[in-house]
């Protein structure tokens, strides 16, 4: 019975007297991002083009701006391009048309308003 009471005793010294509470290290230094942009994007859902090169073009023809960005898409993975950052500089407040070409054929199409000074975020409560 003592055997027992000493091995208890010895191994909750090495289990437990022998932590330490964590040092204080560096504190996290957190950084925050965002940013607003207009989304377009295609897809082949049947996946029958395999990979392909998606050529997108908005057109603000009040102010006869033409801007284009170019991507790969894979297979039927969504492609997707967010104006202005992945477009040339030189995007205006206003009204635009995109399409979205493939091999020279429009495949999608719409259109949007962009407006530098009128976009907000909303950053949640905590």
């Amino acid at each position: 019975m003592r055997l027992f009471v000493l091995l208890t005793l010895v191994f909750s010294v090495f289990a437990f007297g022998g932590s330490k509470a964590p040092e204080e290290g560096p504190s996290a230094y957190w950084q925050q991002s965002e940013s607003l942009n207009i989304q377009l994007g295609v897809r082949d859902k049947n996946a029958l083009a395999g990979s392909y090169e998606a050529v997108f073009t908005v057109q603000n023809k009040e102010m006869e701006i033409v801007l284009e960005a170019k991507i790969t898409v894979a297979k039927d993975d969504w492609g997707f391009v967010y104006f202005p950052n992945d477009f040339p500089p030189g995007a205006k407040d206003g009204d635009y048309e995109w399409k979205c070409t493939v091999s020279g054929k429009t495949v999608s199409s719409g259109s949007f308003k962009y407006s530098e000074n009128q976009r907000t975020l909303t950053i949640p409560l905590k």
